[in-house]
């Protein structure tokens, strides 16, 4: 078993939730985004500092020190969906419903300076106890700015899905408009385009370790009070855009994607919960794995053969649904995040539960983890909640 040990809960409440985040080139470097388009990176001591010993009546404590960020990158006007770190090129890559991917180098001079205010809620909340005017004119926290080396344009609409290939080739997105396109890395230009069902966000995608084959995930519950699209998990050539094979269609063999009835969906929401919403393909490229997501009662996360579609077991659980999924490097553990306020790390052999990293905190429509990160040695994992943190755990022994 392992043994999560929390080292630190950074604030980033200003002023929507973090929703994206993923360590650099080493476990003491992060970046972070947030649903204002906000992104912000930090330096983590290696010793946390100490807790505040003073405790505010009404306030709850911080179970971890807080660490400000030293950088804020500025160019997205809209919610961070995801983040990557291509670690060839020291690159931070950021997509957005502002339809944009962005590239950013971290190493590059910063372009000025700003003073941000993190701890918009606790101020608030404290303001609501005190009723003290200088609770919200406290001084924020100076940070130095930083514009984009490189923007790719090419969507229409909110960009829901990104992923990047093992080898650092290949940039695979996905839009609200169903469009999803497969980029060069190193050229920085599309190299096929093509689109799911009309009616289907782009709701998450997956690239092999050499950026050839694509798992792309279809989802929207309603287009109206009685149309409900089949969802859709597919893999794809992404050299030319070609389907290589219908994952959903192998479970369900009578499943039509034209039907879009109440009663046809009933038929694969079992499987699919209220989307797939995570997907992940195993570093070796035989496996995939797919998180429900949604309002369900407990997320599974399938685990399935890349050749045939073939579904081998489920593993984990998330109390209303998945939020995001990885495999670790040798592919022998599976990563979930969701709804209840934990990261659980399975073994993908046989569904084993390694661990449950943190607890739920207060129900799924008030601190469901939105996305997590795993470092590069694979020793820690930073999960960002809709409460406004992004804490950081140390995965230390290992037991029995």
């Amino acid at each position: 078993m392992l043994k999560p040990v929390l080292r630190y809960q950074l604030t980033l409440e200003s002023p929507g939730w973090p929703s994206a985040v993923t360590f650099l080139d080493s476990s003491r470097r992060l970046v972070a985004g947030n649903q204002e388009g906000e992104m912000y990176a930090w330096d983590l001591p290696e010793s946390p500092p100490e807790l505040p010993t003073e405790k505010k009546p009404g306030v709850k404590a911080p179970e971890a020190p807080n660490v400000s960020p030293t950088l804020r990158l500025n160019g997205h006007t809209n919610v961070v969906s995801h983040l990557h770190y291509d670690a060839a090129r020291k690159l931070v890559i950021s997509s957005s419903f502002d339809y944009s991917v962005r590239l950013w180098n971290l190493a590059a001079p910063p372009s000025g300076e700003a003073t941000v205010v993190l701890d918009r809620l606790a101020r608030e909340e404290e303001y609501k106890r005190t009723k003290k005017e200088e609770v919200r004119q406290q001084p924020g926290v100076v940070v130095k700015t930083l514009t984009a080396a490189h923007v790719l344009e090419g969507h229409r609409d909110w960009i829901m899905s990104m992923a990047a290939s093992g080898d650092g080739s290949r940039l695979i997105t996905g839009d609200a408009a169903a469009q999803i396109v497969v980029w060069d890395l190193e050229k920085r230009t599309p190299i096929a385009k093509w689109s799911g069902h009309p009616w289907n966000w782009i709701i998450a995608t997956a690239l092999t370790a050499d950026g050839r084959s694509a798992l792309v995930s279809e989802y929207r519950y309603k287009r109206d009070d009685f149309d409900i699209p089949a969802a859709a998990l597919k893999l794809w050539n992404t050299d030319d855009g070609t389907e290589v094979l219908d994952v959903l269609k192998v479970q369900f063999p009578k499943l039509d994607p034209k039907e879009a009835t109440y009663g046809s969906a009933q038929m694969w929401n079992k499987f699919t919960g209220v989307g797939l919403v995570a997907v992940a393909i195993s570093p070796d490229g035989k496996l995939l794995a797919t998180g429900q997501g949604g309002e369900t009662d407990t997320g599974k996360v399938h685990i399935l053969e890349r050749e045939t579609g073939k579904l081998l077991r489920d593993v984990s659980g998330h109390l209303s649904g998945v939020t995001d999924v990885a495999f670790s490097k040798d592919g022998k553990w599976v990563f979930s995040a969701g709804r209840d306020t934990t990261v659980r790390v399975c073994q993908v052999e046989d569904g084993k539960e390694l661990a449950a990293i943190g607890s739920s905190r207060g129900g799924q429509f008030k601190d469901w983890i939105s996305a997590f990160a795993v470092s590069p040695d694979e020793r820690w994992i930073a999960a960002a909640d809709i409460a406004g943190h992004i804490s950081v755990w140390e995965l230390t022994d290992v037991v029995g």
